[in-house]
């Protein structure tokens, strides 16, 4: 048995063909759609940490790291 890599469903493989890491389309889909929110999330916190000045920018750093942290964690 093989398990969803987002809602850790234990699901059949197929038979034969490329292995899958989720149990449905819907998990696939809202997996993907995480991935494009925190990758545009941690874009957009970088930008305004380039762009305020201190105390604002390492707070928009340390968004953007926890950002990614949650991005590493999907990969």
């Amino acid at each position: 048995m093989s398990r969803c890599a987002l809602c850790e469903a234990e699901f059949a493989p197929a038979p034969r063909g490329r292995p899958s890491r989720f149990c449905s389309d819907r998990c696939r889909k809202a997996r993907h759609q995480r991935e494009r929110t925190l990758r545009a999330q941690v874009e957009r916190y970088n930008r305004l940490a380039r762009l305020n000045p201190e105390p604002y920018s390492s707070m928009w750093a340390s968004m953007a790291a926890d950002a990614q942290a949650d991005l590493s964690k999907l990969s």
